[in-house]
């Protein structure tokens, strides 16, 4: 794409805080605990292996994206983007 212009990246979001993390905690609740405190304690356990310690929010990667629609990421091309918090993207 670059002989004309265009510039392709990719952004790798880790888990984000969102109704995904509210659907994933609901599908894998234990007995005799709610989906909100499942929910509560996947999200503390998760935070533990961010080295940011906290998982995404959806304004991160909203920030991300904005950033590679600017002309300040116009020199940029062929790149994947972790957002992450520094968790090991594979």
């Amino acid at each position: 794409m670059a002989p004309f212009n265009v510039n392709v990246n990719a952004i790798c979001p880790g888990l984000v805080d969102s109704e995904r993390v509210d659907f994933i905690a609901a599908a894998l609740v234990p007995e005799g605990q709610s989906a909100e405190e499942h929910r509560a304690l996947m999200v503390r356990e998760r935070n533990t292996r961010v080295p940011l310690g906290r998982i995404a929010v959806g304004d991160d990667i909203a920030k991300t994206a904005a950033f590679l629609s600017s002309g300040e990421s116009d020199y940029l091309t062929g790149l994947s983007i972790s957002v992450s918090g520094g968790s090991e993207m594979n």
